[in-house]
Parts: structure tokens; C-alpha cells; sequence
């Protein structure tokens, strides 16, 4: 009876050992109140850098809450031995709306081993103020600010799960979300360690990381090798999932197409971010490697900038990129000009785009891109009257400032209303 109690004993000891032992918590103790604010975002442009992490590091605990109060704890998921899958997003990025198709399969396929939840981050690309990243002004699309508390946060998540929002900001999320949302808190303390637009971590049960993809299973990223969340997860596991697939052969066949609803020209206002969206579909039997190249780019003054975007957007010189496509798969690519608010126009940007298939088995395919901004209304009316009160005055920086004559500024009032403003004295 002795040695049997001492073997229990043991066994007790030895799994309280084997409790995950993870950084020290960036969590939050206790739910936030709707009315908490978020506090003051500052780029990683601008003075707030991210310090990277890589395959082996041991990752920070945390607690965070979903729109219904249930709450999740990294250790906790570990502890119960399975692993972690966190992706990171929000609802105006679009490449986070993209991925939702491949985590839902992911959870779908190894829910009952691998935890697979997203967090809730700053909004990437936020209407009138800068986007968390570059600290650039993404002037009027999509339609939703950068949440000033932690309710109005949880409400752009709600959207989100609704799938409002149809045109012309678009239907924001293609698929059903099937995995768990958990929100980042007020002051964005998961951001600021774990970092985001669409950052994803494959955590094993001992808390080390066992995977990082700057963009989560990205098959054309910009800078360095394609992610394959399902090849990562075979290795975890010792499984073989079926979606390891790796592309080593380019006899395929591809077209291009815009999206259904596009036109050009395309037009605008000045400082907008003017979009034309894309596609090239493999429509072969076997994988593809298409070479793209920027062969013009007339832009109407050096403030005005176009950029390329297949799944990440490349710097704006960038002139050529090149894309792996699956048999039967299809890539979005997308054109993008950068307008100056300053220049009242009218203006016209014009670029050309040539798709090359590498394999030379086919005849390239041009697309040509031509973006206007409206010219200045000589209509003279008055500014509709509101009983929301002025909450602050910022410039096309994001930096706060008083009111200004012969500068265009935006003026953010408390009910959200955003309006874009120049006084010319």
C-alpha cells in the first residue's frame, strides 16, 4: 500500500512539474470595461519599434476576453496539452479577411490538437488616421476609425462576425469565421509584444515556438520564403496532413482578369489611396511561375506613389516581383496609387503591368491602370449642422495640432464623424 500511495504521489509531483513555463504574463488580470480607452497608438514607423521573435523562443503568457466575456489563457491551452495557433488580424485588413478560409480548414482539420483562435488587434488600415505600421493616412476606405475604447473595438469584432458592410467597402469577410476571436486590450499590450497585421505563431505544449509567419501561410510573400501553415503542422505533429504540397514543376497556363465591378479609369479624391483589384488564375493542370513587372509608371509629381500587391503590398519601387500558382488556384493581385491631398487636381496616374509566364509557353498579358482625382467643386455650401462636439484636430502625419489656415487637416468629433478640412485664408 506504501509503494502504491509513493507511486501516486510521484505521478502527482512530476505533472505539476510539467506545467508549461512561459514569459511572465502581457495579459490583462481582469475584463476591461467597454468605457476604458484606447490608448495612444504609436506607428512602428515613428519611434515604437517591434522586437522580433524566431522559432525556439519561449512565448509571453496572456489573458484575453471575446466579445461574450469567455476569456483564454495561452498557458492554460498548453496546459491542457494542446498546442497554439494564434493569428493576429483585424477587419480592415484585407490580407487577415483572405487567410480566414485556410485558419478555418486548420481548425476544422486539427481542432482537437492544435488551439486555433485569432486575436483582435489595432485596425490595420483605419479611415483618417495613421495605420498602425507605416503611420500613413488611409484617407476614406474602409469605413470604420481606429476604435477610441475598448467597446467600440468589440463592435468592429461583432461586424466582423455579422459580415456587414456590403458595397462599396465590399463584403468584408468571404467565409464564415469558425475559430474563436479574443480582443487585445485597451492599451494593446498583445500588439505591442506579438505584433500584427496577420502575424501567426504555432506555439508547441512546452511554449516554444515552433513556427512564425509574418503573414499567415502566405504562398507570394514580398520578402523571403512562402509560408505552408499545413507543412508546418505535419512537422509538429508527425502527421501528414495532405496539404504539405510543394509546386516544382511550371508547364502550366495562366490568365489575368479584374475583379467583377472594376473600371479604368478608376477615380478619386485627392489624397486617396485609389484601388484597382485583380486576379491571375492558373487554369492548368499544372503549377505556374508568373514574372511581373511594372514596364510604366507616369505619376503627375513625385508626391504621388503606385505600389503592387500580391497578398502583401511591395515598396513602392519595386518594379518586378514573380508569383507560384497552384494548379487550378487563383492569386489576387491588386494596383495601388497613392494620391497627394495637396494636388486639388484634376490629375491621372497611368501605370502598365506585364505577366510573363516564365515557362515562355504563352504570350505575355499587359494591364494597363489609370487613376483620376477629381477636380475641385466650385460649389459653395454649408457644412451640415451637428451637436457632436470637436474631440481633437490632426494632421495628415496623425500627429494632433490646432486648427490651421492653408493646411488640410482632419477634424475627429466624438460621435466618429471624420471630416477632412482646408481652410484657405
Amino acid at each position: 500500500m506504501k509503494k502504491i500511495l509513493f507511486i501516486i504521489i510521484s505521478l502527482f509531483v512530476n505533472i505539476a512539474f510539467a506545467q508549461v513555463q512561459l514569459l511572465p504574463s502581457i495579459g490583462l488580470s481582469t475584463q476591461p470595461l467597454d468605457t476604458d480607452p484606447v490608448c495612444t497608438i504609436i506607428p512602428r514607423s515613428q519611434g515604437n519599434p517591434w522586437i522580433p521573435v524566431n522559432p525556439g523562443d519561449t512565448m509571453a503568457d496572456f489573458t484575453l476576453w471575446d466579445i461574450n466575456g469567455n476569456s483564454i489563457t495561452l498557458s492554460s491551452v498548453l496546459n491542457s496539452g494542446k498546442r497554439a495557433l494564434i493569428v493576429s488580424g483585424s477587419y480592415t485588413c484585407p490580407i487577415f479577411r483572405n487567410h480566414m478560409t485556410d485558419l478555418n480548414a486548420v481548425s476544422a482539420q486539427f481542432g482537437s490538437q492544435i488551439e486555433c483562435f485569432v486575436v483582435y488587434t489595432v485596425e490595420a488600415h483605419p479611415t483618417g488616421s495613421p495605420m498602425p505600421q507605416s503611420g500613413n493616412i488611409n484617407p476614406s476606405n474602409p469605413p470604420y476609425n481606429q476604435p477610441a475604447t475598448y467597446g467600440e473595438r468589440k463592435d468592429i469584432v461583432q461586424d466582423l462576425l455579422n459580415g456587414i458592410n456590403g458595397t462599396p467597402a465590399g463584403n468584408y469577410i468571404p467565409v464564415p469565421v469558425n475559430v474563436p476571436i479574443y480582443i487585445d486590450g485597451p492599451c494593446n499590450e498583445w500588439w505591442q509584444y506579438y505584433d500584427a497585421p496577420n502575424n501567426a505563431y504555432l506555439i508547441d505544449t512546452n511554449g516554444v515556438l515552433f513556427a512564425y509567419h509574418d503573414w499567415f501561410h502566405n504562398s507570394n510573400p514580398p520578402n523571403g520564403p512562402a509560408t505552408n501553415i499545413w507543412c508546418d503542422i505535419d512537422s509538429l505533429l508527425g502527421v501528414n496532413s495532405g496539404g504539405c504540397t510543394q509546386v516544382t514543376s511550371f508547364t502550366g497556363t495562366f490568365d489575368f482578369q479584374l475583379k467583377p465591378g472594376e473600371t479604368i479609369p478608376t477615380f478619386g479624391n485627392a489624397g486617396d489611396i485609389i484601388d484597382i483589384f485583380g486576379e491571375i488564375i492558373n487554369n492548368s493542370n499544372d503549377g505556374v511561375l508568373v514574372n511581373i513587372e511594372r514596364v510604366m509608371n507616369v505619376l503627375p509629381s513625385n508626391t504621388w506613389e503606385s505600389s503592387m500587391c500580391i497578398g502583401v503590398c511591395l515598396p513602392s519601387n519595386q518594379d518586378t516581383t514573380s508569383a507560384i500558382i497552384a494548379a487550378g488556384d487563383t492569386l489576387d493581385f491588386s494596383y495601388h496609387f497613392f494620391t497627394d491631398p495637396l494636388m486639388l487636381g484634376p490629375d491621372t496616374g497611368r501605370s502598365r503591368i506585364r505577366f510573363t509566364n516564365a515557362n515562355g509557353g504563352q504570350q505575355y498579358i499587359i494591364q494597363s491602370y489609370r487613376a483620376r482625382t477629381y477636380g475641385p467643386s466650385t460649389e459653395i455650401s454649408e457644412l451640415p449642422k451637428t451637436n457632436s462636439k470637436l474631440s481633437k484636430i490632426i494632421n495628415l502625419l496623425g500627429k494632433e495640432e490646432k486648427q490651421k489656415t492653408n493646411h488640410i487637416q482632419i477634424l475627429i468629433f466624438e460621435d466618429g464623424r471624420i471630416e477632412k478640412r482646408i481652410v484657405i485664408e
